[in-house]
């Protein structure tokens, strides 16, 4: 398969260097070239990673061809893009970069929770990093963890609240939380790029303990919480480090091909991608206004 990787910052750079370790045929675009040269007959598929407000133009104008695409998150700025790309998705295959669907840490909290029932869910995304201008904390952090949420929960949240807190004199807020609750199920994110240090990572506690994803480390850790006598007892059951050589975005790449090659559809599909724009639009909305927002069923 040949593809085209757009974009040549940090994350494409990555994505190029990945594509090469697997041997497949690459063709390199920064965002000023031009992309005339991207027709069906040299390229299969096309992976986008340019800034966010670029994605929907390039998107639609690649499907456009018939050229099958994987653009980084967010894939879309608000449901406005979605719908516009929609369409389009009907000459060519379209997936959303969601990694964080095809890391092994992702497998091991599916396979540890599938039998417990889920309390509350924490996500946080903090670091001292550089501060957008163009977009807050939500569009830039939380699609990864919504992205996670749709697919462990399988449903819509029925409150979203959102707040931010302003510590500099910046135009987006600095610190936002997001308050989601779906069904009996509590959830919070927390992000920001005004933190001491670089922190990500997945808590969900269940009714039979609580599994831990630091994604910052690479581990995960699942600790059994019971009580006993009225006493509340703790004890470590795993504590699981990857170190296999198969990365999250090898894995995500594998994903995009198979999807291209084998009509196999991935987690992050265009499904997938309405629904997560959805939400983070919520998000954001709640953020704006300070609703809480009542997401709709028929969005």
């Amino acid at each position: 398969m040949k593809l085209a990787v757009i974009g040549t910052g940090y994350w494409g750079s990555k994505i190029v260097e990945t594509v090469k370790s697997m041997g497949l045929p690459i063709t390199l675009y920064d965002i000023t070239d031009s992309l005339d040269g991207i027709v069906p007959s040299l390229i299969d598929g096309v992976i986008i990673a340019t800034p966010a407000p670029t994605h929907k133009d390039i998107t639609k104008r690649m499907l456009r061809k018939g050229i099958n695409v994987l653009v980084e998150k967010p894939a879309f700025m608000n449901m406005a893009e979605c719908n516009e790309i929609g369409p389009y998705t009907a000459n060519a295959k379209l997936m959303a970069g969601h990694i964080l669907l095809y890391n092994e840490h992702f497998d091991f909290l599916k396979q540890t929770v599938v039998d417990k029932e889920i309390l509350h869910i924490e996500h946080r995304r903090l670091a001292w990093g550089r501060m957008q201008k163009d977009i807050n904390p939500i569009l830039h952090y939380a699609p990864h963890d919504v992205a996670i949420l749709d697919n462990l929960l399988g449903v819509m949240p029925d409150e979203i609240h959102s707040t931010g807190i302003h510590i500099t004199r910046q135009s987006q807020p600095d610190f936002v939380t997001c308050d989601l609750r779906y069904g009996r199920v509590t959830v919070q994110l927390q992000m920001g790029w005004y933190y001491h240090e670089k922190v990500r990572d997945v808590t969900v506690i269940t009714d039979k303990g609580t599994l831990v994803w630091n994604d910052a480390e690479n581990k995960s850790k699942w600790i059994g919480q019971t009580i006993e006598n009225g006493r509340q007892i703790q004890h470590m059951d795993q504590n699981k480090t990857f170190t296999e050589s198969i990365s999250p975005l090898q894995r995500q790449i594998t994903a995009f091909v198979d999807y291209c090659e084998k009509d196999k559809l991935p987690d992050s599909n265009m499904d997938h991608i309405k629904r997560v724009t959805y939400i983070v639009e919520c998000m954001e909305k709640s953020l704006k206004t300070g609703e809480v927002i009542c997401p709709s069923k028929e969005y």
